[in-house]
C-alpha cells in the first residue's frame, strides 16, 4: 500500500474516508520523473525568466493494519479493534 509520503511522516497511520486505519507508514520512496527542465526559458507576468525543475513523486511505503495486528498478538501486546 502506498501514500503521498514526505520525510518524518515513517510511524504515521494510513486512513481511509471512514477514518479506519488500513496501515503505517515505514519508509518513503522518492521517485525520480524524468521531467527534468535545466535553464529552460519561460515568459511569465511578461517577463522572461530561466528555470530548472527537477521533479520527484515522494510515496509513502505502508504496512497493512492486519501485518501489525499479527506482530501484536505474537508479542502478546493488547489492541482494541472498532466494531462496524
Amino acid at each position: 500500500m502506498s501514500t503521498p509520503g514526505l520525510r518524518g511522516q515513517s510511524g504515521g497511520p494510513l486512513f481511509d474516508v471512514n477514518g479506519t486505519v488500513y496501515g503505517m507508514q515505514f519508509a518513503t520512496n522518492h521517485l525520480h520523473l524524468g521531467f527534468d527542465n535545466k535553464d529552460t526559458e519561460i515568459i511569465t507576468n511578461g517577463k522572461k525568466s530561466k528555470v530548472s525543475n527537477f521533479p520527484f513523486l515522494h510515496v509513502g511505503r505502508c504496512i497493512h493494519v492486519d501485518e501489525i495486528k499479527a506482530f501484536l498478538t505474537e508479542h502478546k501486546i493488547e489492541f482494541t479493534e472498532a466494531n462496524y
